[in-house]
């Protein structure tokens, strides 16, 4: 349950666990976009964009390709010039924002959107973000969280974005009541749906009653985790096809790859480990582009949808193109 979350991990150990959920008074969201309860809707999607050049490429190719129909950009990482040009150019990409507050890796290190004198909470001494959500969380001040929030979108858009949805990098702004209340006031600001997966977030009252009538939740957001250490190709693939043999209709979930190329660049930004480094990485995007993945959701009747879809249903009068 999200409580004062503690870390990455805490956030993403449900992940084939299923909460039977209360609609928070709205019709389901599956009605509300048209579909039938007989349906079963998914977003397939990538985080981390802009993280290197490795990550973007495999992001981009896989859009091409139809691999994936959503992915979220993190607007202080390196190569996030490069993902903004791509988005600019390609509008018909459903492109969000991974919304960033932590620099987790070792070999590679960001500060924020924002001017740092403005975010000194969310730096530590050597003027970067913390490593792990946990330490951000206990040193933010939440002026200074909201400060950094606008950048990252204001940066974002100004370098030709129309975001179609909010999520948050390692689960940081799920961490506490007043980060999940700013989480959601900037959504509704900016007229960008946020990730809500009812899985995560049900069980957790004090959340649940921050939410509008007009925020749209998704039922399930399935991901693996660092608890999924080193497994053969052939296992990777039967963890995310147990993921999608889940899915029951009425529902609406997503799935989370973490796409790249094992190659020098990945292995320098986020080592040969396998913990969300280059194998792990490599290993997603083996998935996402080998047919077995439309041959499952083809035999099990899953139908893609789009963050975008989400973001027209809530504001219809937004222009987006």
């Amino acid at each position: 349950m999200l409580k004062p979350l503690r870390s990455f991990i805490t956030i993403f150990t449900l992940t084939f666990c299923t909460v039977q959920h209360v609609v928070f008074a709205q019709n389901l969201l599956i009605d509300k976009l048209g579909y039938k309860q007989t349906d079963k809707l998914l977003i397939v999607h990538a985080d981390d964009l802009g993280l290197n050049q490795s990550t973007n490429l495999a992001a981009i190719n896989a859009f091409n390709k139809g691999y994936i129909n959503s992915a979220s950009i993190m607007v202080p990482a390196p190569k996030f010039e490069d993902i903004a040009l791509f988005a600019k150019e390609n509008p018909q990409y459903d492109l969000g924002l991974h919304i960033t507050m932590t620099a987790e890796w070792q070999n590679i290190k960001w500060a924020g959107a924002a001017e740092n004198s403005k975010i000194t909470s969310l730096l530590n001494k050597q003027g970067n973000f913390y490593a792990t959500s946990a330490d951000f969380a206990q040193h933010a001040k939440i002026a200074e969280v909201e400060i950094e929030f606008r950048a990252q979108i204001e940066r974002a858009i100004e370098s030709g974005i129309k975001p179609s949805h909010l999520d948050s990098h390692m689960g940081s702004l799920f961490q506490n009541e007043q980060l999940f209340a700013l989480y959601l006031k900037m959504g509704r600001v900016y007229k960008i749906p946020v990730v809500l997966p009812l899985n995560f977030i049900a069980s957790t009252p004090s959340y649940m009653a921050l939410l509008s009538e007009n925020e749209q939740a998704i039922d399930n957001y399935y991901i693996l985790t660092s608890a999924d250490k080193k497994t053969t190709a052939k296992q990777w693939s039967e963890k995310y096809d147990q993921m999608l043999s889940q899915m029951r209709a009425p529902e609406v979930s997503q799935l989370v790859f973490h796409l790249g190329i094992d190659n020098e660049d990945m292995r320098q930004t986020a080592g040969e480990g396998f913990n969300f480094g280059a194998q792990w990485r490599q290993q997603d995007y083996d998935y996402v582009s080998h047919a077995n993945l439309q041959r499952q959701l083809t035999s099990l009747d899953i139908t893609k949808v789009t963050w975008r879809d989400i973001q027209l249903l809530m504001y219809p009068k937004l222009v987006t193109k």
